[in-house]
This record gives structure tokens, sequence and C-alpha cells, in this order.
């Protein structure tokens, strides 16, 4: 039951978005000068090139924190109540089952010593059957939890990518990433954490 009832939202979320990722706005082109007056080559070959201005500081980048959206956005929240409501559904019925099968084995434990051989063999087919169907129980159980763990990650997912970007948009930044799926950062880079404002500006949205 460990392994049926681990199948939770939290992790989840991380996963799908850091499968999609947040795609990166392409820069603006810059404009190109408008054109001059030709110079002498000799000139122009000593001109110095001139420097074009990368400095990360100028670049707006955030990351957000999954854990804290899924545990604190109404979408994230409401995701894990369908999914536990669901799963407690499945484990009482498969507890309910469990006990069956226990009471079944008791009584013909108890009956044994005075059943025939062809008997117990045919006490003991009815038996197996009864763990069978249980085993395919757990397995449908776990399989339709997992399934509507996928498909409340997925639009959980879309709804969070959606609001990223349009935050990032209307903010001017340039990436917001998942912040455990970033590997290496520069220390000239200082990315901001939007976790806050965009669990804000998901509720505003909704």
């Amino acid at each position: 039951m460990n392994r049926f009832a681990t199948l939770l939202i939290g992790s989840a979320l991380s996963s799908l978005v850091a499968a999609h990722g947040f795609a990166a706005e392409s820069a603006p082109e810059a404009a190109k000068p408008a054109a001059t007056s030709a110079a002498p080559a000799a000139v122009a070959s000593a001109a110095p090139a001139a420097s074009v201005d990368a400095t990360p500081a100028a670049i707006k980048i955030g990351f957000v924190d999954m854990s804290k959206i899924a545990e604190e956005s109404a979408e994230g929240k409401a995701a894990t109540n369908t999914l536990k409501a669901k799963s407690e559904k499945l484990r009482k019925k498969i507890e309910s089952q469990q006990k069956q099968l226990e009471k079944q084995k008791e009584a013909i434990q108890a009956k044994l010593p005075s059943m025939t051989p062809k008997e117990r063999a045919a006490k003991g087919k009815e038996f197996e059957k009864k763990v069978d169907e249980y085993q395919k129980t757990v397995r449908a159980s776990e399989l339709e939890v997992t399934k509507l763990q996928d498909r409340l990650t997925k639009e959980v997912g879309g709804v969070l990518k959606k609001a990223a970007s349009d935050y990032a948009k209307a903010n001017g930044y340039l990436l917001v990433a998942e912040e455990k799926a970033v590997l290496f950062l520069d220390d000239k880079v200082k990315p901001k954490d939007l976790t806050d404002e965009i669990i804000a500006f998901m509720a505003k949205s909704k």
C-alpha cells in the first residue's frame, strides 16, 4: 500500500514543467544604424569596433519554486485535493477487499482438518481466484491514480506555463525557469524569485 499511497501531486508538477521548460522570448533584433557616407579604407580599418553592451545585469531573469506553487496556488491545492480524494476512495476499497480475503482465509484454515483432499483443492482454487481479483483491483487502482495524476499535472502545468509567460512579457523578463532545473548560473547573473508574484498573477488572471 505504501507505493500506492505515495502517488500524490508534489514532485509531479516539477517534472512536468522541467520537461516542458519555459521558452525564452527572443530579444528583438537591434535596429541597424543608418548608412553613413563612405570613409577612406585606411580610416575605416583604424577605427575601433563599437562595443556591445552584453552586461548580464541588463538581462532580467526569474525563477519559480514549483513545490511552493503546488502548495499555495489555488490550482495546485485543487489538484492535490482531487488526487487525495480519489486515492482515499480507492484505498478504502482495497482495504475492504483485503479484509474479506483475510476472513475467508481464516475460515478455510479453521475447516481444513475436516476437509477431504478434494474439498481442500476446491477451496484453494476458490481462494486463489479471490486473491487474483484483489491484485487486479490494486493494479487498476494504481493505474487510475497515475492517469489522474498525469492529467492534473498537465492541467496545472499548462496554467502555470501561461501565467509565467504572460508575467514575463508584461514585466520585461527574458527567461523564467524552474529553480531545480538550473544546473549552472554565473555569479554575475542575479535572477529574481518570482514564485509569489506568479502565484498572485495566477489568482488575478483566474
